[in-house]
């Protein structure tokens, strides 16, 4: 397998030289042409219009069916984040960009720089860029996406492993980078707000050579802030140099980079129950209460990725494409955790040392072939990618002096020994071979999808010598049909199949075996025509769906520190989702959430989980943001807008002995354009809520942060 890949890395780039191999004629014709219009005619004079509003609706989604297809026919519920929409809301991080999308939780809104902890429809998921995986955060060594540095986001509901392989049934989320354009808008902005938060950006770019055949863009971002936690901060350095060259319509291949140094602490709040959801004999913790220690706690990660996509067009019709990235991520994280309550006011705790670094490398090649048959329009995509990753994993633990939470002295913490509890280096490939088809014939569109993946990993114990080694098959496939009236009504209804390999073994030594999910899902996409009252801009997508998951790690009942896969959840639900426009020029983002998260199965020492809600994961979330701009004079316009996100209230332990309330956030915006100039202002929790955001056990509760403003001046060119 490895060699058909090495096979593809050869056969690509001579492909692309045999498409750029000139056709005389063809260039002759075109350099002719080319001559005629500039002794003819007068020169064109470009005009660029700044500060105008721009869509929050794409036309169509490359990640749901790695195909460009249009979002009201693509049979499932996917929300395409614009820029524009991330720019609106003023994203900061990747759980600001998916805010307002129905079925995601977003854990409250909290700022952790470790990565993104919320879940799409009751799982948590998986975190892609650019349409290949990155590194998780189960280990804090998750791949940070800088919302700055990105094009758009993609929300895929439901399982996607019948082409991207492995995965969480509930979804995944795609981030795409920026790239150069030819017409690129460079943009130099500064902001500033709550928390002392210091930030300048900068997107340039441009045509390097006359023909516009080379361009190239620079996205930067440096900031120096606090966060809600008490002297915890959140300093980052970015920078995403790109350099794309487009010789014709026919070749396009895009360098790609981005390095981060992420210098933070850990925002985590290890609180109690008692205290932050309900009053103590003292009252409520403060909102800002450090649970760690300022001197102590550190979260540091410097990340590095390098890589490219190439399209190349071989025949009319037949479309060679490949993606690859290198990245290397480096983290030193230093917490306070795992409190035990002494009595009602003191805690007790364990400080942890982890480091250890994360090289990937990912490789996606695929062919796309368009054609018809009479009536019938088919689209064959074909691909095989492959994913390798290394992982140093060292983690120490030692006793942290006890804390009294209503009278807190920070003493000084003693640095636990280096590896002393895990010590731990980790290997694994996955290579998976995919096939595809869309056909469209008389506004049916029906899509068949199938995957074979092999995996295979191992585990080395550093401390004893052990070694844990595992290899899995698996075959995932989907099968979905769409049908879309003239008036532009399309139901659809998409069956799919997941799995996930578990790292592990049993207290036998046993290796632990993949989850297997399946996935129904049923829904109504309706996208008014063009010649409506509506026209065409906005997407309003109403589904049901049912998820099941097996094969979960479960606490084994004789042995009570392992794990035996006897555990099995399920999700139930309906999703209403609306992004784009109304009449008036009013911009709406609405989400409507309603599911019944459940645990089905255990083992003996679990079975008292059974029927419960899982941890963190509510049963309804509504959201709604307006906003309506108006123009002022020719060179003057100004807008505002706000939305509510609702959440209701979440399990806070297994099994449900304690819950969480429910949460009513608003937030505003407003702006002002002058010429080339933006002014904007941007509110969360506007009415500085006092909330308790997700709690995991009796012990471990951590708070939203409060009211926070910030603004941001930016000019473009």
């Amino acid at each position: 397998m490895q060699g058909l890949l090495i096979l593809g890395s050869i056969i690509l780039p001579s492909c692309v030289m045999a498409a750029e191999t000139p056709q005389p004629s063809q260039n002759k014709k075109h350099e002719t042409h080319s001559k005629t219009a500039t002794s003819h005619q007068h020169p064109i004079e470009s005009i660029h219009v700044y500060g105008k509003s721009r869509p929050l609706l794409t036309g169509t989604g490359q990640a749901a069916l790695k195909t460009a297809t249009p979002l009201e026919t693509t049979p499932q519920n996917l929300t395409v984040v614009s820029r524009a929409r991330m720019d609106m809301l003023n994203s900061r991080t990747l759980t600001e960009a998916i805010r307002y999308s129905a079925g995601v939780s977003d854990y409250g809104g909290k700022d952790d720089p470790r990565g993104y902890f919320g879940t799409i429809r009751g799982f948590t998921p998986d975190i892609y860029l650019d349409g290949t995986r990155t590194p998780n955060a189960a280990t804090s060594q998750s791949f940070s996406i800088e919302p700055w540095g990105m094009e758009e986001m993609d929300i895929i509901r439901g399982s996607s492993s019948a082409l991207y392989g492995s995965g969480q049934l509930g979804g995944i989320i795609n981030a795409v980078s920026k790239r150069p354009t030819k017409n690129q808008v460079n943009v130099v902005s500064v902001q500033g707000g709550s928390y002392a938060r210091r930030q300048g950006a900068v997107d340039i770019g441009g045509t390097i050579d006359e023909q516009g055949h080379w361009m190239w863009r620079f996205n930067g971002l440096i900031r120096k802030s606090g966060t809600f936690a008490h002297h915890i901060k959140n300093n980052e350095i970015y920078v995403a140099p790109s350099l794309r060259w487009q010789p014709s319509s026919r070749t396009d291949f895009t360098f790609l980079s981005s390095y981060e140094q992420l210098d933070a602490g850990s925002s985590s709040q290890f609180l109690p129950y008692v205290g932050t959801v309900v009053p103590s004999r003292y009252g409520y913790l403060p909102r800002n209460f450090l649970s760690g220690n300022w001197n102590f706690d550190v979260y540091s990660k410097r990340q590095i990725s390098v890589g490219y996509a190439l399209k190349q067009e071989i025949l009319p019709g037949w479309t060679i494409s490949q993606n690859m990235r290198f990245a290397h991520i480096n983290v030193l994280y230093r917490t306070v955790a795992q409190p035990k309550l002494i009595n009602t006011d003191t805690i007790s705790r364990t400080a942890l040392l982890q480091s250890g670094n994360y090289n990937t490398t990912t490789l996606d090649t695929r062919s796309e072939w368009k054609d018809h048959f009479g009536s019938v329009h088919s689209t064959l995509l074909t691909g095989v990618d492959f994913r390798s990753d290394f992982m140093a994993e060292r983690r120490g633990e030692g006793k942290a002096p006890n804390l009294a939470l209503y009278r807190p002295i920070y003493s000084t913490i003693a640095m636990p020994s280096y590896a002393s509890k895990r010590n731990y280096n980790t290997t694994g490939t996955q290579t998976g071979i995919y096939g595809q088809e869309q056909a469209d014939w008389k506004r049916f569109f029906l899509t068949l999808s199938g995957r074979g993946d092999f995996t295979q990993s191992l585990q080395v114990n550093n401390s004893n010598g052990g070694r844990t080694s595992q290899k899995n098959n698996a075959f995932t496939g989907r099968v979905a049909l769409l049908y879309q009236s003239t008036w532009g009504v399309a139901p659809y209804i998409s069956y799919a199949t997941s799995f996930s390999p578990q790292l592990g073994t049993t207290h036998d030594g046993t290796a632990f075996s993949p989850t297997r999910g399946r996935l129904l899902e049923a829904g109504i996409k309706y996208k008014p025509r063009r010649d409506s009252i509506f026209g065409d801009r906005f997407l309003l997508t109403l589904d049901v769906f049912t998820l099941k998951e097996r094969n979960e790690l479960v606490q084994d009942p004789v042995y009570s520190s392992d794990k035996i896969q006897l555990g099995a959840q399920r999700t139930r639900g309906f999703e209403a989702e609306f992004v784009g426009r109304l009449p008036y020029k009013i911009d709406l983002l609405a989400a409507f959430t309603v599911q019944d998260p459940r645990v089905t199965k255990g083992s003996a020492a679990t079975q008292n989980q059974v029927g419960q809600r899982p941890t963190t994961v509510p049963s309804r979330m509504a959201s709604f943001f307006l906003r309506r701009s108006f123009a002022l004079t020719h060179s003057l316009s100004a807008g505002i807008g706000g939305g509510l996100r609702y959440t209701s209230t979440t399990a806070g332990a297994l099994p449900n002995t304690i819950i969480v309330p429910s949460q009513l956030v608003g937030d505003i915006e407003a702006h002002l354009d002058y010429r080339r100039w933006h002014l904007q202002l941007n509110g969360t929790n506007i009415a500085n809520s006092k909330y308790v955001s997700v709690c995991t056990s009796t012990t471990n509760c951590s708070y939203a942060p409060g009211r926070a403003l910030y603004g941001d001046l930016s000019y473009r060119w």
